[in-house]
């Protein structure tokens, strides 16, 4: 898992604008919003896993 601030600029409930909080190039990070997201990119793999089903042809495994 890996936590990431970024900077969210919203016009009610439309998103307008995210920067990463080290961008040099936003000059707009005073009116925007602090978030902290956490990325998980392997979070659902062993659901994901459990879901594909293999079978076994001419001894190569292959996915169906």
């Amino acid at each position: 898992m890996k936590k990431i601030i970024i900077y969210s600029d919203w016009d009610v409930d439309k998103l307008k604008c995210v920067c990463l909080l080290s961008n040099p190039l936003c000059n707009k990070y005073k009116q925007c919003e602090e978030l902290e997201l956490v990325l998980n990119a392997y979070g659902d793999i062993e659901e994901c896993m459990r879901q594909r089903k293999y079978k076994k042809e001419h001894g190569v495994t292959k996915q169906k």
